[in-house]
């Protein structure tokens, strides 16, 4: 092969590598639930303590094995613990894991548990080159700062608080997003929502456009319908907003002016949301 075929094939694998850093540019955490409690540190087994380290879940869609050895191309995030996935049996759904990964603490869980998902690979300058799968972070972005096209997962999640943050398309900057305390303090607003029948909450605060009634309301990644007042957010309606009595809208049919804000709660109990209006 000739100096000028090497140089072809080089300027090639640059731009399949280019792509594919494009295409994780497009990627969301995933999540599921544990289909079993996960034991912590206290257990003990007669000799020494031991540590859970086979766990369960609901679906095991988007998890990956390693491709190196030692460097997991999955982790899971559950309350605050993250674990990093070495081995997936699809048959039973259930993930083979490192416990306490990215300076997290194991931790016993409940059955049903809330789980996030990361899967794929980024590498900085910070790593060293080394890639780590993206969306968990040890520190929060900061704060209303530029982030476009910074991050190829989304949401940011600060696996030592919990808090999550969003990349907003209507100011380009790190709003804070579900579980985040400053979501209730000092919001920024997230992509707007056409109303539909059916809805998608693009954050914890947004503007409902249109004025087609809601009967059906689907929690987005990040926002954790399996626990009392984990998953909220608030719509400003920029024209009438109605809700029907029907779907999982807990509530007698209702309508609002145009500039109202509109709060949904969820309630596990009942697999309802419920709404709370404020002008």
């Amino acid at each position: 092969m000739n100096f000028r075929k090497i140089a072809a094939s080089l300027v090639l694998l640059a731009c399949l590598a280019g792509s594919a850093f494009a295409q994780q540019g497009q990627n969301t955490l995933t999540s599921t639930t544990l289909s079993g409690a996960v034991t912590g540190p206290s257990v003990y087994n007669g000799t020494s303590p031991t540590l859970q380290s086979y766990v369960c879940l609901a679906a095991t869609t988007g998890i990956a094995n390693p491709v190196l050895p030692g460097t997991p191309v999955s982790l899971i995030y559950v309350d605050r613990e993250v674990m990093g996935v070495w081995q997936v049996n699809t048959s039973t759904n259930c993930v083979l894991v490192n416990r306490g990964y990215l300076g997290t603490q194991p931790a016993p869980h409940s059955n049903a548990a809330y789980v996030l998902i990361a899967t794929q690979y980024s590498t900085t300058s910070l790593t060293g080159g080394n890639p780590v799968p993206s969306g968990f972070f040890q520190q929060d972005p900061p704060q209303f700062s530029t982030c476009s096209a910074t991050v190829p997962v989304y949401p940011w999640v600060n696996v030592l608080t919990g808090a999550q943050w969003l990349c907003s398309t209507i100011t380009n900057t790190w709003v804070p997003g579900f579980n985040n305390p400053l979501a209730l303090v000092s919001p920024g607003p997230t992509t707007a929502v056409a109303s539909a029948t059916t809805i998608t909450p693009s954050g914890p605060f947004f503007h409902l456009t249109g004025t087609t009634s809601i009967t059906t309301i689907t929690a987005p990644i990040g926002c954790n319908a399996t626990a009392v007042g984990a998953c909220e957010f608030t719509v400003i309606c920029d024209g009438v907003c109605t809700w029907a009595n029907s779907g999982n809208i807990l509530t007698a049919a209702g309508t609002v002016v145009a500039g109202t804000a509109v709060t949904f709660y969820w309630n596990p109990a009942t697999s309802k949301w419920i709404p709370n209006t404020t002008t």
